[in-house]
């Protein structure tokens, strides 16, 4: 008898069935490389728990912030942004479109700020990016 899916979702996510359920998209290319007659070897398995850890995190990362779809608008301002000249700098006009995205597409509740440390608008850029590469 097949278990449906919320059986597995109220296991406890330590459990060997649990995990078992959970493969990530490194299993997924295991089973399809070892299928065809491809032995995994060292550098195959560090790989395969890499992408099984990208998997779950991107899963987790849907999950939590529950984004909405990109309008023709916000895609536009995406757009422009990633393709601005200047890649190294953010400027305020910047800042206000990252800030009006995470929170219209993220649903986070961010605020302006002038001063922040530049790896904080890439942290941000970056969850935006995924997102839009998504939808």
């Amino acid at each position: 008898m097949e278990k449906s899916k919320e059986y597995y979702d109220g296991l406890d996510k330590r459990s060997k069935e649990y995990k078992e359920y959970k493969k990530g998209l490194g299993d997924m290319i295991a089973s399809v490389t070892k299928a065809v007659g491809i032995e995994p070897c060292e550098g195959c398995k560090k790989r395969q728990d890499t992408l099984n850890l990208v998997g779950h995190q991107l899963e987790y990362f849907f999950k939590k912030h529950k984004p909405n779809k990109f309008t023709e608008q916000d895609r536009t301002d995406w757009l422009d942004f990633i393709n601005r000249d200047k890649l190294d700098k953010i400027t305020p006009i910047h800042q206000e479109t990252i800030i009006r995205l995470l929170r219209t597409i993220l649903n986070m509740s961010v605020k302006p700020c002038s001063h922040c440390n530049p790896k904080l608008w890439e942290k941000y850029t970056k969850m935006i990016q995924t997102v839009y590469e998504r939808y």
